[in-house]
């Protein structure tokens, strides 16, 4: 956990001069009243924790709404990939769960029979790694929901305003469950992310050899707007959590007040 101290009082008070008076400071209007407006704005939640200096952590709803969304699509797809043959077509476990994977092994052959007869290994690798992605999101919000309170923090990289402001309501965790939700869900996003890079560079060194069968159409819609998506949400998440972190080693460092 990363923590900020203040330095201590001195043990013994200077004794003041009897020949002298301490005046206290006046204090003004001007600087009462920004006080009184600076306390009625709500910022947006940052890794540290400005009261206690304990690391915080305010997960925007948008980024919970992509896990909740794309984590049950993971867990479809990398059982797709386990139980093959079963699960392909005219397979005993392909009706009804993995029916749409006929046709989208028609797009893509590394989830189509070419890959299967050719034993191509990648794919089962790359579900591999899903599989530990999936483990360290599901650890994230187990985090989230069990140490987190409810919250009107706006979440890190939550819109300000506009029709998605209520998305940034969410939920905080503190102290060092709240480093380690931002440890584990950086990770995994960075994970995502370069699995995901590395998909796609494998089709591009390979003369895209397993899509450039496809007409434009169904190129576009069936394989770079899905696969796009996890180019485009990890990147997001990890450009946010990584921000966090590096806002709280700041702060951890003497000058990183200072330099914020």
């Amino acid at each position: 956990m990363v923590s900020t101290r203040s330095h201590p009082r001195e043990f013994t008070e200077p004794t003041s001069s009897p020949s002298k008076r301490s005046t206290p400071a006046p204090t003004s209007a001007s600087s009462t009243s920004s006080s009184s407006t600076t306390s009625s704005h709500t910022p947006k939640r940052s890794a540290m924790s400005s009261t206690s200096g304990a690391w915080s952590h305010t997960p925007s709803n948008l980024i919970l709404i992509w896990l909740g969304a794309s984590l049950p699509l993971v867990m479809w797809d990398f059982s797709y990939v386990f139980l093959r043959p079963h699960s392909m077509p005219g397979g005993k476990l392909q009706w009804p769960l993995w029916v749409p994977y006929e046709l989208y092994g028609a797009v893509d052959y590394n989830y189509g029979w070419p890959a299967w007869h050719a034993n191509n290994g990648f794919t089962a690798a790359q579900s591999a790694l899903n599989v530990v992605e999936t483990i360290g999101y599901l650890v994230y919000l187990w985090i989230v929901y069990t140490y987190g309170v409810a919250s009107t923090a706006q979440g890190s990289g939550a819109p300000d305003k506009g029709v998605f402001g209520k998305l940034a309501e969410a939920r905080t965790v503190q102290g060092r469950w709240a480093a380690w939700a931002v440890l584990i869900a950086y990770g995994s996003a960075l994970m995502t992310l370069s699995k995901t890079v590395l998909y796609w560079l494998n089709e591009a060194f390979s003369g895209f050899d397993n899509i450039k069968h496809n007409d434009a159409i169904s190129l576009f819609f069936y394989w770079i707007v899905p696969n796009g998506a996890w180019l485009i949400l990890p990147a997001y998440m990890t450009y946010v959590f990584g921000g966090e972190i590096l806002e709280g080693l700041a702060t951890a460092t003497p000058n990183g007040k200072k330099d914020q």
